[in-house]
């Protein structure tokens, strides 16, 4: 009787450390997701127009289960490919992400996710007036979406890569250039890295 009394405590001992371990793994796991809520982040992007330069800081808008939708808004610097080398752009991005839910898993942890965006900018060079105020029209907007991918190579840090494509639209603009940026839509790709904060 002692014996079995023995192996019995010594069985629910053993569960209950499994419990306590896989309850603090959760835990753990879960404070690990809250502490990623904000992030910021620098990338570059090439498309068939131009060259761009982003600054990025986003937040979680909604989390449940391994389902996440993050709000990203950038600062974005452009360089448009053309023969005249002061056209540039200065514009505002938008984007939504929908996917898997992004945090480190004490090793390098990939997610992917879906996303759209929008864009608003202000052209820098006016050809038909040799310059131009930043803030003067013409105007610039996109709109588009595509794919991404995370991969967190530490709790701080991740390396993010996507490819996607949209339509430009510039507004009260006349010229050869700006016909070049009328075109019916783009590629984008773009690589960088995140930061997330603790």
């Amino acid at each position: 009787m002692r014996y079995r009394l023995h192996i019995l405590t010594m069985l629910l001992f053993s569960w209950g450390l499994i419990f306590a371990n896989s309850n603090n793994e959760i835990l753990s796991q879960k404070k690990q997701i809250e502490g990623d809520f904000f992030s910021y982040g620098i990338f570059s992007s090439i498309d068939s127009i131009k060259t761009t330069v982003n600054l990025e800081v986003g937040f979680s808008l909604y989390r449940k289960n391994d389902f996440q939708i993050k709000s990203l808004t950038s600062i974005t610097g452009s360089k448009i490919f053309d023969d005249e080398s002061n056209l540039y752009q200065l514009g505002l991005m938008e984007k939504i992400t929908f996917g898997q839910t992004d945090f480190y898993q004490n090793e390098i942890t990939s997610s992917r996710y879906g996303f759209f965006f929008a864009s608003f900018g202000f052209m820098s060079f006016d050809k038909n007036r040799q310059t131009k105020f930043l803030f003067a029209s013409p105007y610039y907007w996109e709109i588009g979406g595509g794919a991404g991918v995370n991969i967190r190579l530490k709790k701080t840090v991740a390396f993010l890569a996507e490819l996607g494509g949209g339509l430009h639209l510039v507004q009260n603009g006349k010229g050869d250039f700006i016909k070049k940026l009328q075109k019916a839509g783009f590629g984008r790709m773009s690589m960088g890295f995140r930061y997330f904060l603790k």
